[in-house]
């Protein structure tokens, strides 16, 4: 049996994630920013859902897509889940803040889109989803 030192195992991965971590710096073209903010909904701040920042390849954005929780009607982007600015489309999905069942739907609203053109810099954009984004209750047939 071939003995190896804990120093040679982990080597090899401390080598992976330093290329990872310098591949993704600030101030390069991989750079990501945190986004954060508000979201309310009929005058009130969103309980719970999720928000979805899209680069707009029409415009010219390339990247990752970037996704935010939204609780108590805030919501910030966090390291991994960052967006690298330019033009984007944004998501907004909605919910009471409770879990959903199959007999209950917790949405507030229909998902919500928008476009913003975001700065290379961290920024703070806060939405106001329109009332008419409202669910409509269900038809009985």
């Amino acid at each position: 049996m071939i003995s190896r030192s804990p120093a040679l195992i982990l080597l090899p991965a401390l080598a992976l994630v330093s290329a990872t971590l310098v591949g993704c710096g600030k101030g390069g073209s991989d750079a990501l920013y945190e986004i954060s903010g508000s979201v309310t909904f009929a005058g009130q701040p969103v309980p719970g859902g999720r928000i979805v920042f899209e680069p707009d390849e029409a415009r010219g954005a390339g990247g990752m897509v970037s996704i935010a929780d939204i609780a108590n009607g805030s919501y910030r982007t966090r390291s991994r889940r960052a967006f690298g600015g330019g033009p984007c489309r944004v998501t907004i999905y909605g919910t009471d803040g409770t879990v959903p069942t199959e007999e209950r739907d917790t949405s507030l609203f229909r998902p919500w889109q928008t476009t913003l053109d975001l700065p290379r810099e961290a920024y703070r954009h806060d939405f106001d989803v329109p009332a008419d984004a409202a669910r409509q209750p269900a038809q009985s047939r």
